[in-house]
């Protein structure tokens, strides 16, 4: 006999039979949740709690849990006289069991009609236990044990082991998306009109059917556009998030938690072991109760049914140590963040002025290595968290070639600069991004084949995705050969969404930039890939928050190119810092050219472009950093001041200020609500001397317009 925890008796005693037998079903529920694919830990529990339920008097005298009964004792007995090992498709069909009597014991005590008997169980309880259930397993499937032959509601297949790592990938950012519902609904709960709460759950869903979509998982995909579609009536106003809309959005995470669990255990034994069925009928019920506007049922009591939700193991599936050794990603960050500490700490002991004064050599050979020592352990750690783009470039090849099969048009990726790296965080943040761009590029921007040919154009399409280091950061673009964007078209949307009033004067770029408002869309009608108008807005949020831009460049019939600046890493940056009136500032040094005193009579005024300096010939803008950042206090005279001529996407800029105090590495610190609603500082860092200098951003400063003197939502300073 198999192992498992000991069942020492259920203790069933006093209540009502169908108290009792809600009491064994929450007990079942719990021991469900502890079961691992591949282990006999939970049988013997199991099979006594079974036996349990089936001794209750009167509450299986029907002939629908009769059934019920009779199929799971089939499963249990076959596990019992096999190997004892649960697979993921037993543990799922148990799943599915107890939720549907759950739901059967809710129908009975408010009155609602019965769940009827799902016909794959009534033909498991009059089929022999070697025998398969007729219909459950695809032709292609492998060979399934009988216990794990029922499933119900639509099937998708993993495509294993091909997939493998992606299916990782999947599985890891499927939970934390989840988790974000949970969060969400909570919000909801306590005030049903919280819009945020309500785009926050309508992406979640949005973001899981892509994924799906991208992995060819077409039923999960079709599910979660259902639920996308359904949180789109309430983020359209046409429902109201009551009690009936948010069981609803329960219901349908939790199913989504069921399949994500699924996944993930048969991603660690690395092979399809079943098709996962999507249990979406109770769903769909719901969501069509909440579209009725009917009264919700009274909710049962709690001697009754339990809310039971299937734990989901988190923990990375189906890993290989071989050269490398998994971290917790919490632990990494507290290591880069402990690091930067002890540099803080270092150069406040190094610019102290006893060590300053200090000859003694000893001394001050330890003190050079502290620094050595200091710096590659700040480099090495800093290095833990760097990722190569080139994993992530190459999902995107995959995406292409689907989304071309399903639009019917044909395109080639071309892929460059997959070498490049970023924090591993931005590399996270960037996998949504992308899928966005190029779906959007594909739906929107690449012609059908015929429409291509008629233009004198290949009918294969372009799509080039590359990554660089410029500007002291990185840049990724994402551009194709279509039929570019028209601003008047875009123009004449915004007019009809009420983006923009219809005497509004804008020039075609700031019209262009509308693309990126939430809910804005130039398709005609909503389909699985476009139609809503979330696809850039959740591109330029995402960019917004990792401290970078994005560039829009098109020409209609040739097509159009994002370009996106992202910083190098989060944790840290090479500065140059320079001294504006009396406070310290750091701009990123590897956007600094070169440094020059003011010299008399190379200003100049331009109209409409503000002061230019020259520098060598070239009329390069001039920016004063104590007027663009408000600061108090005159500055020194203009025979004293320096210009720092930086590189930026838009062009050089020359940045007037009054001492350059050097080049230092630096930790960036958040710097909270404070500078929240700004976007000329980018963090702050503590110097050695215990100070806090601002990071000013380069790439925003740039952008000021002329003769406004600084951003309208700029934060003053001193």
């Amino acid at each position: 006999m198999t192992g498992g925890t000991e069942h020492r008796g259920t203790g069933v005693t006093g209540g009502t039979p169908a108290e009792a037998f809600a009491a064994l079903l929450e007990r079942f529920a719990e021991e469900l949740a502890f079961l691992k694919p591949g282990s006999p830990e939970g049988l013997l529990p199991l099979n006594a709690l079974l036996m349990d339920l089936e001794q209750v008097p009167g509450v299986a005298a029907d002939s629908a849990p009769a059934e019920a009964l009779r199929t799971a004792r089939l499963w249990m007995d076959a596990l019992l006289d096999g190997d004892g090992l649960f697979s993921p498709g037993l543990i799922q069909n148990l799943t599915t069991w107890h939720d549907w009597f759950i739901d059967h014991l809710v129908a009975v005590e408010t009155g609602r009609p019965h769940l009827p008997l799902p016909i794959q169980w009534r033909e498991a309880s009059t089929t022999p236990v070697d025998t398969p259930v007729a219909g459950s397993v695809p032709p292609a499937a492998p060979a399934v044990r009988a216990a794990d032959a029922v499933a119900s509601g639509p099937t998708f297949t993993l495509r294993l082991p091909e997939d493998i790592d992606l299916l990782r990938e999947f599985h890891s950012e499927s939970l934390e998306l989840l988790r974000a519902v949970e969060a969400s609904v909570l919000v909801l709960e306590a005030d049903p009109r919280d819009s945020q709460a309500v785009n926050a759950i309508f992406r979640a869903f949005h973001t899981f059917k892509g994924s799906a979509g991208f992995l060819q998982l077409g039923a999960l995909r079709d599910f979660a556009h259902e639920l996308e579609s359904f949180l789109d009536e309430v983020r359209g106003g046409r429902l109201v998030a009551g009690r009936r809309v948010i069981d609803a959005i329960l219901a349908g995470a939790d199913v989504l938690s069921h399949c994500v669990a699924m996944v993930g255990a048969q991603v660690a034994s690395d092979q399809p072991v079943a098709p996962i069925a999507i249990l979406s009928d109770t769903v769909r019920q719901r969501i069509e109760s909440a579209r009725s506007g009917e009264e919700p049922a009274q909710p049962p009591s709690a001697a009754t049914v339990a809310a039971v939700v299937p734990a989901i193991d988190s923990s990375p599936a189906g890993e290989r140590s071989e050269a490398f050794v998994r971290v917790d990603a919490g632990k990494l960050d507290t290591l880069v963040n402990l690091v930067g500490e002890l540099v803080i700490t270092q150069a406040f002991v190094l610019e102290h002025r006893d060590l300053r004064g200090a000859e003694n050599l000893e001394l001050g050979y330890a003190v050079r290595k502290l620094q050595r020592i200091t710096r590659e352990l700040q480099h090495t750690s800093l290095g833990m968290r760097m990722q190569p783009v080139a994993n992530l470039f190459r999902k995107m090849n995959r995406l292409v070639r689907d989304l071309c099969a399903s639009l019917g048009k044909q395109a080639r990726l071309v892929v460059a600069g997959e070498e490049t790296e970023l924090d591993r965080h931005l590399v996270e943040q960037m996998a949504d991004v992308l899928v966005h761009m190029i779906r959007n590029a594909l739906d929107h921007g690449v012609e059908t084949p015929a429409q291509r040919i008629a233009a004198g154009k290949d009918p294969v399409a372009t799509i080039r995705l590359t990554a660089s280091h410029a500007h002291g950061g990185v840049l990724v673009e994402v551009a194709d050969d279509g039929r570019g964007i028209d601003a008047s078209v875009v123009r004449q949307r915004a007019i009809e969404r009420g983006l923009l009033a219809a005497d509004a004067k804008a020039d075609d770029q700031e019209v262009l930039r509308l693309i990126f408002l939430p809910g804005f869309t130039t398709a005609a009608s909503v389909t699985d890939l476009s139609g809503r108008g979330v696809g850039m807005d959740v591109v330029k949020g995402r960019i917004d928050a990792l401290r970078g831009h994005v560039d829009l460049t098109t020409c209609v019939g040739e097509g159009t190119t994002f370009a996106l600046h992202l910083p190098l890493t989060l944790s840290q940056i090479d500065g140059f810092l320079v001294r504006v009136g009396t406070e310290r500032f750091i701009l990123p040094a590897p956007a600094v050219r070169e440094c020059f005193r003011l010299a008399a009579g190379s200003l100049a005024s331009v109209h409409e472009r503000g002061e230019m300096v020259d520098v060598r010939g070239r009329q390069v803008p001039l920016i004063r950093l104590s007027s663009a950042l408000c600061l108090r206090g005159a500055s020194v005279a203009q025979a004293e001041e320096l210009v720092v001529r930086v590189e930026t996407s838009v062009g050089e800029r020359a940045f007037l200020v009054d001492e350059v105090l050097g080049k230092q590495e630096v930790i960036i610190k958040n710097l909270g609500d404070t500078f929240a609603a700004q976007s000329l500082v980018t963090g702050g860092a503590i110097l050695s001397d215990g100070r806090v200098a601002l990071i000013l951003d380069t790439e925003a400063l740039a952008r000021v317009p002329a003769g406004r003197g600084s951003l309208a939502t700029r934060t003053e300073v001193a």
